[in-house]
């Protein structure tokens, strides 16, 4: 009995309190500040405090989401069929719609390069 009864004290002591918080919570309702040193901290601080032990204790699940369940909700994110793909007018090979395709991109860069090469080359 006397476990159960130094267990419960802990548990008073290891709960946090928030005097800063329930000042300003407070002041923004229009309620008058109490000094720390008073009997109460003001109505908003058990409020507060009951507010915050029951956002913390619902944010846990209660069961472990299944198997079947979670492969449901990934079953959705697969990959899709793309529909802005189009063959290159001068090779044939896919590209993507209004941009240039890869492999005309690189013969372009490759013969402006040998262009200039010859022209550098020309002037010397």
């Amino acid at each position: 009995m006397s476990f159960a009864f130094q267990s419960a004290r802990s548990l008073v002591r290891a709960t946090p309190a928030f005097p800063q918080i329930s000042y300003t919570i407070g002041a923004a309702m229009g309620m008058a500040a109490r000094s720390p040193l008073g009997t109460s901290l003001g109505a908003g601080l058990g409020l507060l405090g009951d507010m915050l032990s029951e956002m913390i204790l619902r944010a846990v699940p209660k069961q472990r989401t299944s198997h079947s369940k979670k492969r449901k909700r990934m079953a959705t994110k697969g990959l899709k069929n793309r529909h802005d793909l189009v063959p290159c007018s001068g090779c044939g090979r896919p590209k993507l719609t209004a941009h240039i395709c890869l492999n005309c991109y690189h013969d372009i860069k490759r013969k402006l390069k040998d262009m200039k090469r010859t022209a550098e080359e020309s002037q010397q």
